[in-house]
């Protein structure tokens, strides 16, 4: 890693994760995943798409690197995916680690700041059928795997992320049932991942600092901006304060502030671990930085026929909304990277995730486009509004920073499309399409854009 790399105030990046863009998921002993095993259910994902070859990254990481490169990406986020590194309990597979030495070598050589995540969803299908995450065991066995990485990596690794969006991996996965394992409605169920999920991050935080000294670790918090439908109605705002507390606050207090929401604890208590009280002094680990995953806002209302909660998601009058059905609203971000200054100690913050998602419906035959800056005479793919979109969620950035919050880095998800979990590769976040057909890489638009963008400097307060 460069001196002037790690020296930058502000790091700019793009994401990407492991059964996304990597395919061959059981190649070179790795094993399945609960997201190989839920991709290849019939009806669970759209188009019945799998990640079998997804961006075929597993081959091609020297070829994307290159064009990270050529994007002038300051770091770039991956994620590792847990069945290449750990086929069975207690024992690590020698060529699963070697494919991520290679990629963080080549990273390296293009004077890239690697940031690895450690769990983005993937849990190894070993693990679940033994009760994942629901199980207390599973933060002895994430530890183990955290260990192996830290002892291969850790030497040119010195950013890691701990758990991608527990919100996200705890209700889709065992409320809503629409994200692997596919379980509907256990609520005891998705509590304890939770709850697991963040102790195995404090587990992990404490790990590193005892086997890399001199490397930053962090969780990557899946955030919603969340307003009351009519601020002038006591109903909806006490609605919206508790969605907010069940959708964001739940996952990041017991962190900074040692306990879950009080209002939460009251209304779930009975759905919650048994003895999970006992875990909170422990769980006083934020790390050395936060990650924040910001996409969207949300206007609640007052439901009282809702279970729990007495509040219910509501469309917000005249609202942007993307071609997926989010609506927008930069000033969320900068809302929360505020709250995130003055309510939990100021911690430093990557923006970790912020995308445009754009349809397109199997074989809509776009054309090839521009293969990089230096294809003269072939026009880019038009997407600009995921570069406005990209444009007004950074300056909400330089407005925070300009407030004096600590904002190190910016990473659009994604580098280039994916495998988007339910929606399988119908819903297109990258920087650079990918023909899936004949997995060329073209630079759209907003490819470009970023490219300029990354050369105009850090975003400042206006």
């Amino acid at each position: 890693m460069s001196a002037s790399a790690e020296a930058r105030d502000f790091l700019w990046g793009a994401a990407t994760a492991s059964y996304q863009i990597e395919g061959s998921p059981l190649a070179d002993g790795a094993v399945p995943s609960i997201w190989h095993d839920f991709a290849h259910r019939r009806g669970k994902i759209r188009n019945g798409d799998t990640g079998d070859v997804a961006c075929d990254h597993y081959h091609r990481y020297r070829e994307d690197v290159a064009e990270m490169g050529r994007l002038g990406l300051q770091a770039y986020r991956f994620s590792v995916s847990w069945g290449r590194i750990v086929p069975e309990p207690g024992r690590a597979n020698p060529a699963g680690l070697d494919f991520y030495d290679r990629l963080v070598d080549s990273l390296l050589g293009q004077g890239i700041v690697p940031f690895c995540t450690l769990f983005h969803w993937d849990t190894p299908l070993w693990l679940e059928r033994q009760g994942g995450f629901v199980r207390r065991a599973a933060v002895e066995a994430f530890a183990h795997y955290a260990g192996v990485m830290f002892a291969r990596l850790g030497d040119r690794v010195k950013h890691w992320i701990t758990v991608n969006e527990p919100l996200v991996y705890a209700t889709h996965g065992y409320l809503f049932g629409s994200h692997a394992p596919g379980q509907h409605w256990r609520i005891r169920r998705m509590f304890a991942t939770a709850h697991h999920l963040l102790l195995g991050h404090c587990t992990l935080v404490r790990l590193l600092r005892e086997t890399v000294g001199d490397a930053k670790i962090g969780i990557a918090q899946h955030q919603v901006w969340i307003r009351p439908l009519d601020p002038d109605d006591p109903r909806d705002l006490r609605a919206a304060d508790l969605a907010d507390q069940v959708i964001n606050r739940f996952y990041i207090d017991p962190l900074f502030l040692g306990g879950y929401p009080p209002e939460m604890v009251k209304r779930f208590h009975r759905f919650l671990p048994r003895g999970f009280e006992r875990d909170l002094p422990t769980m006083v680990e934020p790390g050395d930085f936060v990650g924040l995953n910001y996409y969207q806002c949300q206007s609640y209302r007052h439901a009282f026929w809702m279970p729990f909660v007495g509040a219910l998601q509501a469309e917000t009058p005249g609202a942007a909304r993307n071609e997926l059905g989010w609506e927008i609203d930069p000033d969320g971000l900068y809302r929360l990277l505020l709250r995130l200054h003055t309510e939990y100690g100021a911690p430093l913050v990557y923006v970790t995730e912020n995308g445009y998602p754009t349809v397109e419906e199997p074989h809509a035959g776009k054309g090839a486009g521009a293969r990089g800056p230096e294809a003269a005479g072939t026009p880019p793919l038009e997407d600009r509004e995921r570069a406005a979109y990209l444009e007004s969620h950074i300056r909400a950035i330089g407005r925070a920073r300009g407030r004096g919050v600590p904002v190190g880095g910016y990473f659009v998800w994604s580098l280039m499309d994916n495998f988007e979990w339910a929606e399988g590769y119908r819903a297109r976040f990258g920087l650079l399409r990918v023909d899936y057909a004949t997995q060329a890489r073209s630079w759209r638009r907003s490819a470009h854009w970023y490219r300029e963008r990354i050369q105009a400097g850090a975003p400042e307060g206006e």
